[in-house]
């Protein structure tokens, strides 16, 4: 178990895959001097395949980490967390694809940012295209994790995982870069503020960015659980059509009894069963009365009243739609030619 107080970091290398030849140097050139962060560690490294800048903030509590990618041609590179760590991340320019230990493949686009867990000392690798990409993460100690861990069952998993240190990285659900956020983001970037204020400053920010993915979250449950809620009701409809297949079963009944609005019923029933309301009771309906045609001599008439047709002529039309033949000769091919006592279908 984790006993210490800290916060992970990033560091990056060029996968051999790509190119072996890179100068390293702990400043930014001059060329690169217009994406500076006040106060920061540097670590910059060029290379055939263009360059990359990593420029750390750090406190006792979180890490701070920009970073920024100018590739000339695809390339991979390799990553690894010094620690297990929970980190925020955002993509601000580019889309990188990642390649985590135990979880796989997954794609951060360009104004997208969420939370993962990164086991630590496990390569990764990290997929860039010949573009700019622009990249920030807030990497956070156990301590400061903890204390915000309670907000979700997610980050307490996070939590767990890297008191743990567990070997399998974790991802949670990422959310647009909104206005709000991207103000944040922009407000840490070109504070000029030093000292002691940069940090209490720099620490309101992250709060403001962890507040809004929480909103962000909640959102998201809630529409999860509006759609599990939905879902249910929609079986519950369902199994009254079953079991009432014979009533008149009219729309604004049945949206009623699923406590919607008639558009909403009908649009929500046809994302659930894949036909709408109406179609789904006339195939169960001409299933049941395909069913009776071939195990009993119910005359078609009769048949078509059991399983809930108002007429006859209807009961035809919409038999034939499905079955492509009429109830009668559906009777026939299935029992052989029988007298069905007059009635011509």
């Amino acid at each position: 178990m984790i006993i210490d107080d800290y916060p992970a970091t990033i560091r990056f290398l060029l996968s051999t895959k790509s190119e072996a030849t890179t100068e390293s140097s702990p400043l930014l050139p001059v060329h690169y001097q217009h994406n500076a962060l006040r106060g920061a560690f540097v670590t910059y490294t060029e290379g055939g395949f263009g360059c990359f800048a990593a420029q750390e903030v750090r406190s006792p509590h979180w890490v701070m980490g920009w970073l920024n990618f100018s590739i000339r041609h695809p390339v991979t590179l390799n990553f690894s967390a010094s620690k297990p760590m929970v980190a925020l991340i955002c993509t601000l320019r580019g889309r990188a694809v990642y390649e985590l230990p135990g979880f796989g493949n997954f794609s951060l686009p360009k104004g997208r940012y969420g939370f993962y867990y990164i086991p630590p000392h496990l390569a990764g690798n990290m997929f860039l295209a010949e573009e700019e990409h622009h990249t920030v993460y807030f990497s956070f100690s156990a301590s400061f994790l903890e204390s915000f861990a309670g907000q979700h069952i997610n980050f307490q998993e996070l939590y767990a995982a890297q008191q743990q240190q567990v070997t399998a990285a974790n991802v949670l659900p990422v959310f647009k870069i909104g206005v709000e956020e991207r103000k944040i983001l922009d407000a840490i970037r070109n504070s000029n503020l030093t000292g002691p204020a940069k940090q209490i400053f720099l620490q309101a920010r992250i709060n403001d960015l962890l507040v809004s993915y929480f909103a962000s979250l909640e959102t998201s449950d809630k529409g999860r659980l509006r759609i599990e809620d939905q879902q249910e009701r929609f079986k519950e409809i369902e199994k009254f059509i079953q079991e009432n297949y014979h009533l008149p079963l009219k729309m604004q009944f049945l949206s009623r009894k699923a406590g919607m609005n008639l558009r909403s019923f009908e649009k929500g029933f046809k994302a659930s069963f894949g036909v709408k309301a109406k179609e789904y009771i006339e195939q169960l309906r001409v299933k049941l009365a395909a069913d009776l045609l071939k195990s009993s001599d119910m005359p078609i008439t009769a048949i078509a009243y059991h399983v809930g047709f108002a007429g006859t002529n209807y009961f035809s039309f919409v038999f034939r739609k499905i079955q492509h033949c009429s109830p009668r000769e559906y009777r026939q091919r299935n029992e052989g030619k029988k007298t069905d006592k007059g009635e011509i279908l």
